[in-house]
C-alpha cells in the first residue's frame, strides 16, 4: 500500500475520511441489523427468499432491497476504512496476484501488518467479492447467495471494526506532518 511518503494533506484527508465513516458506521451497521431483522429474529432464509422472488408483493420485495443496499453500505464503509488506515499507516503492500482491487490489497496489508487474522482477512475478501456479485450480477445471484453474504459482512464487520478501531486511534492523532 506504501509507495512513497504521503503528502500532509493526503495524511489529513486519510484521518478525517476514517474519523467519518467511524463515526457512522454504528448507523450503518444497525441499519443493516435492522433490515436483516424484516425478515425474523434469525434472519430467516424462507421469509426472505420469498420475497426475494415475488412479483406482487413490492413492500416485501423493497425490504429485500433495503437488506441488499445495507450489505453494500456496511462493505463499502469496511473497504474504505482498510484502504485509508492501510494508507495513513503506510503498511507495505502485498505482492499483487493478479487483478486484485485496492480493498482486497488493503485487507492483505493490514493481514500482513497484523492487525486482522489469516481468517478474517479471507472472510472480508470473501465479503468484498460478494458485495461485487450482489451490485454487478444481481439478475444471476440466487436469494440464497444474497442470504449467505449478508451474514458473512455482518459478521465479518463486526469482528473488523473491533480490531480496526483499536488499531488506528494512536494514528488519528494529528502529528508533526
Amino acid at each position: 500500500m506504501a509507495e512513497r511518503t504521503p503528502r500532509k494533506v493526503d495524511r489529513q484527508r486519510w484521518r478525517r475520511d476514517i474519523v467519518r465513516y467511524l463515526g457512522d458506521f454504528p448507523r450503518q451497521y444497525a441499519a443493516l441489523e435492522n433490515a436483516m431483522g424484516a425478515f425474523g429474529d434469525d434472519f430467516e432464509l424462507t421469509e426472505f427468499k420469498q420475497a426475494f422472488d415475488t412479483a406482487d408483493d413490492m413492500e416485501a420485495y423493497n425490504r429485500v432491497q433495503a437488506v441488499e443496499r445495507a450489505v453494500g453500505r456496511v462493505q463499502n464503509y469496511v473497504a474504505d476504512l482498510a484502504e485509508a488506515g492501510a494508507k495513513l499507516a503506510q503498511l507495505p503492500g502485498p505482492p499483487l496476484e493478479g487483478q486484485r482491487s485496492r480493498a482486497e490489497q488493503a485487507f492483505e496489508a493490514l493481514r500482513a501488518g497484523g492487525i486482522i487474522d489469516r481468517g478474517l482477512c479471507r472472510r472480508l475478501l470473501q465479503a468484498q467479492a460478494a458485495r461485487t456479485r450482489i451490485e454487478h450480477s444481481y439478475v444471476q445471484t440466487p436469494a440464497g447467495d444474497v442470504h449467505r453474504a449478508t451474514k458473512l459482512v455482518r459478521d465479518a464487520a463486526r469482528q473488523f471494526i473491533g480490531a480496526y478501531r483499536a488499531w488506528i486511534g494512536p494514528y488519528l492523532e494529528p502529528t508533526n506532518d
